[in-house]
């Protein structure tokens, strides 16, 4: 037999998105038929849902969590919970969405390791350390000063990997993420951020900070909002694909392809009065915290050419292909880097 016939069969782009497993490892789902529509015309298997709004008090995380569920359980012919790898690669199979439940703050935790555990009951398998301010257990990249995870922040973190909770610290400062990482025994990870070298950012991740992160397992999920993937030549050009790929081949060049994946961080609750209400705000406040992080792209704007939606997620596959992967490590970029981590840092369904 020679070398050629050894060699894994050439797929289109069609075929290999069509075989992955395909995560968003960070949006804001619309609980809605839409969505679902979004969903199955991109090819998307699992997405990690920000169940509760960043901020919000303990009662109401638990009814945003509590309505996620009843949505979930309404539509189980079409959505599932969850909790383990395993549910994620039945959903594949059964053609379903499964749901990832990941608040982006524990501010309605605080630090009482018993209310986590409730969280961790309810389904819970991801959960943002802090959402751009600073909080009990450490600071966001909102703060002028970093000083880094508390006393009680590390705690928390523990308590996390012995309940099986992925540490995610996006929106965290540079050395409260790396802190995050000398606490855990687990894999720290990025949901959704993007390279600061390339555009540079007070919510993007250093060269050094990705190479800690690789060393210690974790992933970094590359988001497609322009205000993020900006070109700091030519501010007010909208970015496409080719300039996601150029982000996560850096992460590829200093962390390695086992590190990087995709989180398109898009709000489908959001609205453009909302924006508008926001940036209104903003206008009025002299706080970092509460800057404009979206740069000034218009609503129409706002998310990177070939990417308006879900349901454009074959556009990922192609635009990476396009920009020189293999269809194999395109299989790990999709989904196969977020199935690892997941593995590792959840507990299996028999514990």
């Amino acid at each position: 037999m020679n070398a050629a016939a050894t060699e894994s069969p050439v797929h289109s782009s069609t075929e290999l998105h069509a075989a992955a497993t395909v995560v968003d490892g960070s949006t804001v789902i619309e609980l809605s038929d839409a969505h679902l529509d979004r969903i199955r015309r991109g090819g998307v298997t699992a997405v990690n849902h920000t169940v509760t709004r960043p901020y919000a008090d303990t009662v109401t995380a638990l009814r945003e969590v509590n309505r996620c569920r009843r949505w979930i359980d309404e539509h189980s012919d079409r959505v599932l919970l969850a909790l383990t790898v395993a549910d994620i690669e039945r959903a594949k199979a059964e053609g379903k969405e499964a749901v990832i439940l990941g608040p982006q703050d524990t501010e309605m935790i605080g630090v009482d390791l018993d209310l986590l555990g409730t969280f961790h009951d309810l389904g819970i398998r991801i959960l943002q350390l802090t959402y751009q301010r600073q909080n009990l257990l450490g600071a966001g990249c909102g703060e002028e000063t970093d000083s880094g995870l508390t006393h009680r922040g590390r705690r928390f973190v523990q308590a996390m990997d012995e309940l099986g909770i992925l540490v995610d610290v996006s929106h965290c400062g540079e050395r409260t993420g790396l802190d995050a990482m000398d606490a855990s025994g687990k894999p720290v990870v990025v949901t959704h951020s993007f390279c600061d070298a390339m555009s540079p950012h007070i919510r993007a991740k250093s060269d050094a900070f990705l190479r800690r992160m690789a060393e210690q397992g974790g992933v970094m999920g590359i988001t497609t909002l322009s205000g993020f993937l900006y070109y700091p030549e030519d501010p007010s050009r909208r970015p496409d694909l080719a300039r996601f790929v150029e982000h996560v081949s850096r992460v590829v060049e200093v962390a390695g392809v086992d590190h990087v994946a995709i989180a398109t961080d898009y709000d489908e609750t959001w609205t453009e009065p909302m924006r508008a209400a926001q940036l209104k705000a903003i206008a009025q406040s002299d706080s970092k915290e509460h800057k404009n992080l979206l740069g000034d792209f218009g609503w129409n704007e706002r998310r990177a050419i070939g990417m308006d939606d879900a349901s454009q997620f074959g556009n990922f596959t192609e635009a990476l292909l396009a920009g020189g992967f293999s269809p194999e490590d395109v299989i790990k970029i999709l989904g196969g880097n977020w199935l690892r981590v997941f593995g590792e840092a959840w507990k299996p369904a028999d514990l």
